[in-house]
């Protein structure tokens, strides 16, 4: 179990347990005044149950996954938090996932390369592990191609990839028609580069290009949560 202040996750049941790029995306993710919102790849559903905590009651969110014990974890960690009737979760990929646009779309997607297969690495993998952790089951392709279609006119993607793809994924993003408005780098702390960069991006035609890039800093230099990193998820972690 991992425990937030308003809300409990089970995760027996899923490949990728709860992480600290989900607890910074979920608390970092732009919402505006969204009334609709779709989690891809939900996993345990702490996004779903992140972005529920920090928005009103008239907000609906869907959380799809293409595992179906993953779905069924996340259905049954949103029936036992305080939003059960906001968060409808199905077991759906996103190429087959065609319903409606959304104000905001959420995604920690998979951005592992596929390991050769003769490798140890690959044979240790269970087949569940392996399609949560590895592009080949979203790419950012998939994802920005979506968001093309069916995110909102005045929406927001809000989602991570690795720091050493960053040129890419903004290079990506903008053969869909997306501008990347906002990018913050994730390090582990100073000594170390970034490992993770969160992206807030929008329709080009209705944002200007990336104009704010931040950086945080997981552990200061005494090994300790960072000032920074304790108030921006301060609302979920009960330690601080």
């Amino acid at each position: 179990m991992f425990r937030c202040k308003q809300f409990v996750i089970a995760q027996d049941k899923c490949a990728m347990k709860v992480n600290t790029d989900s607890l910074i995306l979920g608390s970092w993710a732009k919402l505006n005044n969204a009334t609709s919102v779709l989690d891809v790849g939900t996993g345990t559903g702490i996004l779903s149950l992140m972005l529920a905590q920090r928005t009103s009651d008239n907000v609906l969110i869907d959380a799809i996954d293409i595992d179906v014990s993953a779905a069924q974890q996340a259905q049954d960690n949103a029936v036992n938090s305080p939003w059960a009737h906001r968060i409808n979760v199905s077991c759906s990929s996103l190429q087959s996932h065609n319903e409606k646009s959304y104000d905001v779309i959420v995604s920690n997607p998979p951005y592992f390369d596929a390991p050769h297969e003769g490798s140890n690495a690959y044979k240790a993998q269970s087949v569940q592990r392996a399609t949560a952790r590895q592009t080949s089951a979203l790419t950012p392709h998939d994802l920005f191609s979506y968001c093309q279609r069916h995110l909102k006119s005045n929406g927001w993607l809000n989602c991570v990839y690795p720091y050493s793809i960053k040129a890419q994924i903004i290079n990506t993003a903008s053969e869909f028609g997306l501008c990347a408005v906002q990018a913050m780098d994730v390090s582990h702390d100073e000594q170390h580069e970034p490992y993770l960069t969160t992206y807030r991006f929008q329709h080009a035609h209705t944002a200007t290009p990336l104009i704010v890039e931040d950086a945080l800093f997981i552990r200061n230099k005494a090994g300790e949560y960072s000032a920074a990193y304790k108030a921006l998820c301060k609302p979920f972690y009960l330690k601080f």
